[in-house]
């Protein structure tokens, strides 16, 4: 399992760049944080690996994530 503590997504060149950052990530209905499961993506996964998954499955850019790895 991997805990990411923060997620910082990146709102450039879309239609909430110049929204409030959290206005515009509770728009896009996009996590702060989120658990993965071991279904999700394993847990030797590297930052790399965790930001693909999110951009795949959220459909927006990160700028950066915290997680349980980083500690």
């Amino acid at each position: 399992m991997v805990r990411i503590k923060k997620i910082i997504w990146d709102f450039s060149d879309t239609e909430f760049e110049d929204c409030n950052y959290e206005e515009a990530r509770k728009i896009a209905v996009l996590p702060k944080s989120l658990t993965l499961k071991e279904d999700d993506i394993d847990s030797d996964a590297e930052r790399d690996d965790i930001i693909e998954y999110l951009e795949e499955n959220y459909n927006f850019a990160v700028k950066e994530v915290v997680t349980d790895l980083d500690d």
